[in-house]
Order: structure tokens, then C-alpha cells, then sequence
């Protein structure tokens, strides 16, 4: 008997639909590592998994009816079959899986698929034999669909690189013989060399961080001399004008050169007889993005031992993701992490995949259930099984420019963006034990009149001093620092200058500024200032710092007025908490951008008062709303998200061939206006109907204001800390390199450091970290 496809179910993939079938929508549980597979919803396109522990599928089911899905279930082939696909002859890898481009290669590669019809109601799999050939057309539809992961990830690992104004007209000098372009003319290295466009020296590139090629940067020390900007990587040449690395290091970045031909032509150079002999750039990068080993050996010089278990899975790399993954690490190993997400339950009735609190409960189960800490099948057991966070990073990253993108990004900046969107999420309760009073007392040198000023902090970054020793090889040697010494420069004093005085009207007098922690935070985070501008460009500074396994910050308590000086009192009145304060540098944006300020405020309120592009975005799809331009009132905004549409009208728009979520949706959106929320639905079809302004929004300013009283009247915890993590670099930029952090774990019994470089996870020895010295960016100190 041939089973039949439900009449409800449609026979095709509806165009624009996300279908989610990489993993679990709970779970990290996929099609290879779950022995059951994965479940995908044949009217959702969602995936679930179940097992002894527990079945998503069935609670799916619950919530929706939806009884029928498409069962995918691989077993990985025989080793020797993958070590045909993985590697030449010659035993080298291959050329398959050394395409510069993210392809897919298919799973069936490495495993052998089964696909069949699992029907929950009677926990029963039917073979695809007994389907009739609407169901196995829908099967087909989703197997060869892109899935929601690759509809986002799969992008290009090169970046768009276009000409710059040097390259652009490069100006070229007469020499008097042609160059030796067989070695760098300053050293003997035969390989990694840079011909100066502009005269034809020859010089070596730089190190390439992880990487075993060779480099003096005799190539960078020539631009430095002469100022020439623009060279060209000889062994990157392969024939054509379209394929070589070229560098501009006055604008610090890759290039193209038109003209490439005629310049190089010069130089006795015919670009159509080049052939390649060396790894661009973006080789190095993917090398070093999924190989890195940060150069850390035992005290005999053997291999740093994995480790494995619950709090110790590794996060893969997504293709530059490396400074995500540090930053979930460092966050998760945190104890107020774990308890606040091991006492969460998900929550059904959302979308996972566009609902923050789900994927952070997933990450929390990835990281800590250990189903996934347990070698890799395909790499051995230097590489864990490890998760994929590919829809967090999408969900953080989806109004973000940068985060947005593949691109390296400042690990730092992620960390302060990520905390200030989980304080607009959850409230604070999650970041709390981050928390800190921050105290500024000014002072009217003249008339010693002076105010003090709290604020709330949650990080704190500290200035290294830079004392340079040496050049070694082209690269600079400073001198070691304290970090206390660091906090010094922060807590002041410090002299300003031209101070106008409210007291005494002082018009160029001088103040004395000072600060200092009024209450001390369980877990304090403080990043290191290694990042500087070199020609308008970020740079990073090697400077090393001591490894603070302790640092007292006892004496750099807040300032208080002493005799003889007198505290002015406050001109403004006290916040009221009840009202919604609006993020003063995303107001002031959004007002440079030329909305009125009714508009913008309501629109940074609807938005969740952080983001200016969304709060832009919001505003142009309500332009035509009749109250757009009324003060926000709460009491209103409030009601507003309770007025449910009316029922007929909600029918309207599906007899149009709209679900009733998605036009329950725009009509709450459109104020029940039917053709508003008809134009708001064509212009969304991607909308999954997930209706976000049916949770509250946090009174953030509120909660911090009662914090800041609470911190302030238990003001005697302690200056104390010992270090508990650390996430460091290693690059020349905060926007390339490579990201890992060390994390001080409770193994076998006893604390010892654990790396967490993506999904390799290892032990290491106390002397391992004198390597991250000058790499360390992000400390974070546990309160004693």
C-alpha cells in the first residue's frame, strides 16, 4: 500500500521558505551525529531530533499537529573510502578541498544517506519505497533546497578587493640595471617576495602568522625608506591580470593594479608566461583560520594532550568566526551563564532560529551537555565533533554591518555589543555580576568646588605603555608592563586644561579629574589597548604584558571630596524611571539622519532602544502611520500591543494567500489598517510571522538606575581577583589574525588551563602561557 500525501501538506517548497535541516532547532544534533538523524517538519521545513533524552519531534507535534516528517539519518562511509576523497597519491590533500571558495561537497562524500517518512503519532519510519511520488517530490524539494544555514554562510572567502588611488596611477622611476628578482635584496630569502611596483626593488614580505613561510618585511622597511606604496607578491602571479596579491602600505590593504601588464613589463616581467608558485594571501588565511596551532608545546616539546567532557566541547570555525567562538567561551564558562540557562526551558511557541534566549540556550547545551566534546570522525582526535553556532551568528550579526558579514572582526567590539544586546533582552539579571560603579569626581582647581559623576560599567579598558627596546628583523621589541600599572593611568589624576567652572565662572581655569571603582563586580572584565591607528588604519601593538594570575585593585577605589573642597549639588533632577529613556547615541544618529525627534524616540522604543539602522528601518515601514509624529506615550504603546485585530479582517488577508501568523502580524504592525498591512507583507516575504512586540520591552535605564543604588549601598565587596580567562590575538590587526582564549578549568580533580582554539580543545602547562603575553586583548578577573 502506498501512502498518500496529506491534502494540507503542499506538494512543493513554497518559493522564499527557510528551511532549517542543518541541525536540531534545540540541539546541535544533526543527520551524522544523532543515531535517529534529524526530523524536519513537512509543513514548517524545521528540524528536530529525539533521542533517549529527549524528543523535540514529539514536543513539536504537541504544539503544532504536525505529525509527518522527513526522517534523515547518515552513517559516516568506511575510513578508507574518505581517505580517497581527502587525499592524492601522493598522500597530500586534495586539490577538492583546496578551492578557495566555501563549496559544498556533498554529504554523500562521506556518508551514506538514508531518507525516509517518520510519522510521530505512531513512531513508526516508512521507506520511501511506500510513498507515492508527491511525498517523495517533496522529499526531493527539501533534500536539494539550500538550507537556511547556506542560504546565509555560503558566501565567497574572498574579499572584494578594487583598486586604490596609488595603485590606480602607480608612478614608476628609471633604475639603472634591471632587478635581481631571483632573492630579497636585503637577505637571502628566495621565497614570500615583493616587487616594488614603483622602482622594482626586491624585498621579503612579513611573517605570516601561522604560517611556515619566511619573512623579514625588507619589503615593508623599503616603503618606509622611500615611501613607495604599492608592491606586488612575485610568486602569486599565474598568468592572468585578475588572479595575484597586490599591496597598497600607505592605505594598508589589498589591491588591484590596472595595468598590470605594462607595469610589470618594466621589470622583465611578461605576465602571460607567470605561473604560480606560492599560496596568496587568502590561502594563508583559510590555512591559517582552520589550522591554527598558536605555536603551544608541552615542557618536552610534545603535543599539547585534548581534553573532552561536559565544559570542554569546542565551537567550529565558520570562516573567520574565530572571534565569536573566544567570546561564547569566555562568557559561558562564567557561573551566572550556566545557571541562568541551565534553569531556562525553551520555549515552543517562538521561532528558534529568529528568538535570542533560544539560541543561547542551545549554545549552553552544546557547550556543557559533553554530546558533542568526543573526537572528530573525519579529522581524528586533534579536532572534536564540536557545534556549529551558524544561526546565532546569523541572529546576533542580522543589524549589524560588520558582524553581519565573514569578515575577522574585533573580538572586543563583539563582546561590548553582544553584552549591551543581552542587556536589552534579558534585562540585567543575566550581566549582572558584571556590573560595576564607576566613580568621576572633577575638581575646580580655583574655587575647589567640583561634582562626582556614577555610572554603571560592565568592562574597563586600560592604556599599555609603549616603550620601545629594539627592532628585531623588521619587528618592534617593547617592554614588558604591569597591568597595575595600567589601572594607574586610568584611575588619574589627570590635568584639564581651559576648565570652565559653573561655580566661578573660572573662564580658563584648570581642574584635577580622578576616578575609581565604587563597588567591584564578581567577574570584571578588562580589555587591553593594543589596537592603534597606523596610517588611518587599526594596527596592533605587541606590547607584552605580565600575566596578572592576581591583580588587587584595593587602592583605586572611588575619590570622595576631602576638607576644604565642596560638592556641587546636582542642577538636574532625578530620572524618572518610569519614563523611557532613549539611547542617547542612536537618538542623536538617528536625528543627524533628519527624523524628527517623536519619530525617532518611538521608534528606538519599538526597536529595543539600541540600534539606529533598525529604529531607521522601522521607521520607514510606519512613515504613513497616523500618530507617527505624537510624543511616545507608554500607556498607549503599551495597549497597543494587546489590541488583537479583528478576526474578519485577519480572514481577509488569508483568503489572499497569507498564513494567519504572518497577517495577524502585519495588521498588529499596521495598527489593523488592511491596506498598509498588505503593502508591509509584499515587502516582507521573507517574514516568518514570529510577532516580537508581543514580549515587552525591558526598562533597561530603569533597572540600571536601581542597580547603581543597590552596588552604591554595598559598596564593601572586595578589590580581589584572580584571572579566570583570557582571549588573545595574534596578528597584525584586530581584523585579521587568529582569536583563541584560555580558560582556567576544573580537570581530573584539579584547575588547570585549558585553549579553546575553535574546535580544538587542549590541555596546557602553566609556561604555555608566557606565549600569550603580548597576545592577550580580553582579561577576566573572578572576584576572591
Amino acid at each position: 500500500m502506498v501512502l498518500d500525501l496529506p491534502p494540507d501538506i503542499p506538494s512543493h517548497v513554497p518559493a522564499n521558505s527557510k528551511i532549517y535541516k542543518d541541525d536540531c532547532m534545540y540541539t546541535f544534533d544533526t543527520a551524522e551525529n544523532n543515531e535517529l538523524g534529524l526530523d524536519i517538519d513537512l509543513k514548517t521545513y524545521r528540524a528536530y531530533s529525539r533521542n533517549k533524552e529527549y524528543n523535540y519531534t514529539a514536543q513539536n507535534y504537541e504544539a503544532t499537529g504536525n505529525y509527518l516528517y522527513l526522517n534523515i539519518n547518515k552513517t559516516l562511509k568506511p575510513k578508507e573510502e574518505i581517505d580517497r576523497l581527502l587525499y592524492d597519491d601522493e598522500g597530500e590533500k586534495s586539490q577538492k578541498i583546496r578551492k578557495l571558495e566555501i563549496k559544498n561537497i556533498s554529504e554523500d562524500d562521506y556518508f551514506n544517506t538514508e531518507v525516509s517518512l517518520y510519522n510521530v503519532k505512531e513512531d513508526k519510519l516508512y521507506p520511501r519505497s511506500e510513498l507515492s511520488p508527491a511525498f517523495n517530490n517533496l522529499f526531493e524539494g527539501i533534500l536539494n533546497a539550500n538550507s537556511s544555514n547556506e542560504d546565509e554562510e555560503i558566501k565567497q572567502w574572498e574579499q572584494e578587493i578594487v583598486p586604490c588611488p596609488h595603485s590606480i596611477n602607480v608612478e614608476q622611476f628609471d633604475f639603472e640595471e634591471k632587478p635581481d628578482l631571483t632573492k630579497c635584496s636585503q637577505c637571502d630569502l628566495k621565497e614570500n617576495l615583493w616587487i616594488c611596483l614603483h622602482c622594482g626593488a626586491l624585498g621579503c614580505g612579513r611573517q605570516q602568522y601561522g604560517s611556515t613561510m619566511k619573512g623579514n618585511s625588507h619589503a615593508l622597511a623599503h616603503y618606509d625608506l622611500t615611501q613607495h606604496p604599492v608592491a606586488l607578491k612575485l610568486g602569486s602571479l599565474s598568468g592572468d591580470s585578475e588572479s595575484y596579491d597586490a599591496y597598497c602600505y600607505q592605505c594598508n590593504d589589498e589591491v588591484k593594479v590596472p595595468n598590470l601588464a605594462v607595469i610589470l613589463n618594466k621589470y622583465g616581467i611578461d605576465l602571460e608566461k607567470t605561473k604560480k608558485t606560492e599560496k596568496s594571501l587568502v590561502e594563508l588565511n583559510i590555512d591559517q583560520n582552520l589550522s591554527w596551532d598558536f605555536k603551544l608545546d608541552g615542557a618536552e616539546g610534545d603535543k599539547l594532550p585534548p581534553v573532552y567532557g561536559k565544559g570542554l566541547t569546542g565551537l567550529k570555525n565558520l570562516g573567520n568566526s574565530c572571534y565569536m567562538n573566544s567570546v561564547l567561551q569566555a562568557l559561558f564558562d562564567l557561573d551566572s551563564y550556566r545557571t541562568y540557562f541551565q534553569n531556562m526551558n525553551p520555549d515552543i511557541g517562538v521561532n528558534p532560529a529568529e528568538d535570542l534566549a533560544s539560541q543561547l540556550l542551545k549554545i549552553y547545551d552544546g557547550l556543557y551537555s559533553g554530546r558533542y566534546s568526543v573526537p572528530s570522525p573525519l579529522k581524528g582526535e586533534d579536532y572534536q565533533l564540536g557545534v556549529k553556532p551558524f544561526v546565532f551568528k546569523n541572529l546576533i550579526g542580522q543589524n549589524h554591518a560588520e558582524f553581519k558579514t565573514q569578515r575577522q572582526q574585533d573580538a572586543n567590539e563583539f563582546l561590548l555589543y553582544l553584552l549591551d544586546k543581552l542587556d536589552n533582552e534579558f534585562g540585567l539579571k543575566l550581566n549582572q555580576d558584571l556590573k560595576f560603579v564607576y566613580t568621576e569626581k572633577v575638581i575646580c582647581d580655583n574655587c575647589k568646588h567640583g561634582s562626582l559623576k556614577n555610572e554603571l560599567l560592565d568592562n574597563i579598558s586600560v592604556p599599555l605603555e609603549e616603550t620601545l627596546l629594539s627592532t628585531e628583523e623588521g619587528k618592534k621589541i617593547y617592554k614588558e608592563v604591569d597591568l597595575r600599572d595600567s589601572f594607574k593611568k586610568v584611575v588619574g589624576p589627570e590635568l584639564i586644561p581651559e576648565y570652565n567652572c559653573d561655580s566661578c565662572h573660572a573662564q580658563v581655569g584648570v581642574a584635577l579629574k580622578s576616578s575609581g571603582f565604587t563597588s567591584f563586580p564578581k567577574y570584571l572584565i578588562v580589555s587591553a589597548q593594543r589596537i592603534k591607528l597606523e596610517n588611518w588604519t587599526p594596527a596592533k601593538v605587541d606590547v607584552p604584558v605580565k600575566i596578572p594570575y592576581e591583580l588587587d585593585l584595593s587602592e583605586f577605589t572611588a575619590p570622595y571630596f576631602k576638607d576644604g573642597e565642596i560638592e556641587e549639588s546636582s542642577s538636574s533632577s532625578a530620572d524618572d524611571t518610569t519614563l523611557f529613556t532613549p539611547n542617547a547615541d542612536q537618538l542623536n544618529t538617528l536625528l543627524g539622519m533628519g527624523f524628527p525627534e517623536p519619530r525617532a524616540i518611538k521608534a528606538l522604543y519599538r526597536t529595543g532602544n539600541n540600534d539606529a539602522e533598525t529604529a531607521m528601518n522601522w521607521l520607514f515601514e510606519h512613515m504613513e502611520d497616523a500618530d507617527i509624529d505624537d510624543p511616545l506615550d507608554l500607556g498607549k504603546e503599551a495597549s497597543s500591543v494587546q489590541n488583537e485585530p479583528a478576526d474578519e479582517v485577519v480572514d481577509n488577508l488569508v483568503a489572499m494567500g497569507f498564513s494567519h501568523q504572518l497577517s495577524k502580524k502585519a495588521l498588529l504592525l499596521n495598527n489593523s489598517d488592511a491596506n498598509a498591512a498588505v503593502e508591509w507583507l509584499f515587502s516582507h516575504p521573507d517574514d516568518d510571522g514570529v510577532i516580537a512586540i508581543d514580549k515587552p520591552p525591558v526598562d533597561v535605564n530603569k533597572e540600571k538606575q536601581e542597580l547603581i543604588e543597590s552596588l552604591k549601598s554595598h559598596s564593601e565587596s572586595s578589590g580581589l581577583f584572580k584571572l579566570k580567562s583570557v582571549i588573545c590575538h595574534k596578528g597584525t590587526s584586530s581584523h585579521t589574525g587568529h582569536y583563541v582564549v584560555f580558560v582556567r578549568k576544573y580537570v581530573d580533580g584539579k584547575w588547570k588551563w585549558v585553549l579553546f582554539n575553535d574546535e580544538k580543545v587542549v590541555l596546557c602547562q602553566e609556561e604555555n602561557l608566557k606565549e600569550v603575553e603580548k597576545n592577550a586583548y580580553i582579561y577576566i578577573f573572578e572576584q576572591v
